[in-house]
């Protein structure tokens, strides 16, 4: 779904068995994804992951684990900040096709076969 809460507050959302909220090191993102884990929770979703996202060093990885810590979020994985990503935007690729080794890229294929384990 698109980034927010409008669709999960209208319950779009209800028949899923799992939510996977994305989660930035910044105040606003984290905020976000502990509201979206509120609402998915009052929809009846009983399985709300977090993915950490845009993690630069261990700094960002501490504050986002801590966080989910905090608020009984399960920290489902991490992709790292990979400036990759911007350079296939602008090249108007997807990021597997613009780098298919790139560090992001790489975390995202771990990511999934984790998702496809916990579904």
């Amino acid at each position: 779904m698109e980034a927010g809460l409008e669709h999960i507050s209208r319950g779009t959302g209800k028949h899923l068995s799992k939510f996977v909220a994305t989660i930035e090191p910044y105040y606003r993102s984290m905020e976000t994804a502990r509201r979206v884990a509120a609402l998915a929770s009052e929809l009846g979703i009983g399985g709300v992951l977090a993915v950490a996202n845009k993690v630069r060093d261990d700094g960002d990885r501490k504050a986002i684990s801590e966080f989910c810590a905090a608020h009984s979020l399960q920290l489902a994985g991490e992709i790292p900040f990979d400036a990759t990503l911007l350079d296939a935007e602008r090249a108007g690729k997807t990021p597997i096709d613009y780098d298919p080794r790139s560090p992001a890229v790489q975390a995202i294929e771990r990511l999934a076969a984790t998702l496809e384990t916990t579904a």
